[in-house]
C-alpha cells in the first residue's frame, strides 16, 4: 500500500472496507457530476466541426467503364467521398497482416458509392483510388522518380485532376475474346476484378494465375485442358492473352512526362500508388 494506508495491516483495511457497506462515510470517489452528458458531448463536438462540411459528401465521376461491366448496374458514374482521420487510421491497421489487401479493400469500400467494391474492375478501382486521394488532399500528389539519364532522385508534383482517362467505347460485356497468333485458335478470357487481386501479388502469382482467367479455348472449358494449352503454346499467344486480361482498352492513362531539374532531359514515368498514397500532402 501506499502514502498513510501503508504501515495498515490487511485486517486494518478489511475493517475499513466493511464500514462503508455498513453506511459509515465512504471513501472518496471520482465526482460522476463532472461527466457531460450524451447531449453536451455531441453538442460540443458539433460546434467544433461547425467548419468541417464535405468530409461526408459525395462527388459523382463518370467511370472509366462508363458502368458497362456491371450487370445490372444502370449508370455510368460512381460517387466518392473524401476519407476521414477514422479512415486514416482504418488504413494503418488494415496494412498489418496476411489479410492486409481485404481489409484495406474495406475500409476504402465505405468511400465509394457505386458498384460493389469487390466487383468493380482494376481500371475502375484504380480510378476510384485516385478520386479518393484528390478529395481527401487536394489535386497535388508527391511522388518521387528518379532521372533515366543523370540518376538523380527527384520529386514529381502530379496533378491528379490532369490525368487522362480512356473511357470505355462501345458495349463490352465481362469477357474478351482474343485470337492467337501462333496456335490460330480463339480464347475467351473474363476481365480482373477487386476480388482477383489476392492472386496477383507477385510475378509468380501473375504467371500462375492466368489459366483461371481463361473462361475457354475453342470451346474447351476444362481447367486443366486450359492451363496444359497454356503451358505448351508460344510466349506470342501467352503475350496476347496477358494484354488481353491485363491490359484493357480503357482507364486512367498513369504516363507522364516531366523534366529533370539537374540535367533538363526529359523522362517518361508512370504515377503509381505508394506506401504514402493516402498519408501525404
Amino acid at each position: 500500500m501506499f502514502g498513510k494506508d501503508k504501515e495498515k495491516s490487511i485486517v486494518d483495511l478489511a475493517k475499513s472496507f466493511e464500514g462503508q457497506e455498513k453506511g459509515e462515510k465512504p471513501l472518496p470517489t471520482p465526482a460522476d457530476a463532472t461527466v457531460p452528458e450524451v447531449s453536451e458531448i455531441k453538442d460540443a463536438v458539433a460546434s467544433l466541426l461547425e467548419n468541417v462540411k464535405n468530409v461526408d459528401s459525395f462527388v459523382e465521376f463518370n467511370l472509366p467503364s462508363l458502368g458497362k461491366m456491371y450487370s445490372g448496374y444502370d449508370k455510368q458514374t460512381v460517387e466518392v467521398r473524401p476519407l476521414k482521420y477514422s479512415d486514416e487510421k482504418k488504413i494503418q491497421q488494415a496494412g498489418q497482416g496476411d489479410r492486409a489487401l481485404d481489409a484495406l479493400n474495406h475500409v476504402l469500400s465505405t468511400c465509394i458509392k457505386g458498384p460493389k467494391y469487390e466487383d468493380l474492375t482494376i481500371p475502375d478501382k484504380l480510378f476510384c483510388l485516385f478520386k479518393i486521394r484528390q478529395l481527401s488532399y487536394g489535386s497535388e500528389y508527391k511522388c518521387p522518380v528518379v532521372c533515366d539519364s543523370c540518376k538523380k532522385d527527384s520529386i514529381l508534383n502530379y496533378d491528379i485532376s490532369s490525368m487522362k482517362v480512356d473511357y470505355l467505347e462501345g458495349d463490352m460485356e465481362s469477357e474478351t475474346t482474343v485470337f492467337l497468333p501462333d496456335s490460330k485458335k480463339t480464347a475467351r478470357v473474363r476481365v480482373l476484378r477487386v476480388s482477383d487481386e489476392s492472386s496477383m501479388q507477385s510475378v509468380k502469382q501473375l504467371v500462375e494465375s492466368l489459366p483461371q482467367y481463361i473462361l475457354d479455348v475453342e470451346g474447351q472449358t476444362d481447367s486443366t485442358i486450359i492451363s496444359l494449352f497454356v503451358e505448351g503454346t508460344t510466349v506470342r499467344d501467352v503475350a496476347n492473352l496477358r494484354e488481353a486480361i491485363f491490359t484493357p482498352s480503357y482507364g486512367m492513362d498513369p504516363e507522364t512526362e516531366w523534366i529533370c531539374d539537374s540535367c533538363a532531359a526529359k523522362n517518361i514515368d508512370t504515377v503509381g500508388v505508394n506506401a504514402n498514397f493516402f498519408f501525404t500532402s
